[in-house]
């Protein structure tokens, strides 16, 4: 089955606020998958929880959204300071070059997605 389909079919939706549907996001060309572990809320421990815990799902779901939009790269941002989150992300990319880690330091407010896509492609992200 076609990722976009499944994507659609489960509901997946982007959960920075606006609810933007994934399977759109996906269903495009992109040079650059970027996924965003930076959690921008200092409180906030979900992101980092889950790159620690399921890391090699999160680098897989990376390289198929990669996949689905023709991407030759691939970035994981986070921050510098969530150490397991860092180690297991490392691991479960065993070498890949394709994609890497973006390590951020912790300011506030380090999640912001225009922020990090400057970061990682020197791009600003018009209003």
């Amino acid at each position: 089955m076609e990722l976009n389909k499944i994507v659609c079919d489960a509901g997946i939706l982007g959960a920075g606020g606006a609810g933007f549907p994934t399977h759109v996001k996906i269903n495009c060309k992109a040079e650059i998958v970027l996924a965003n572990g930076a959690e921008c809320e200092p409180l906030l421990r979900v992101d980092q929880l889950l790159m620690q815990r399921e890391a090699k799902r999160v680098v897989r779901g990376v390289a198929l959204a990669m996949e689905a939009t023709g991407a030759a790269r691939g970035v994981i941002a986070t921050k510098a300071h969530y150490h397991d989150a860092v180690h297991a992300l490392e691991q479960a990319l065993g070498g890949r070059n394709d994609i890497t880690l973006h390590l951020m330091d912790s300011y506030y407010p380090s999640g912001d997605e225009k922020s990090i896509i400057f970061e990682v492609s020197g791009r600003v992200v018009p209003s």
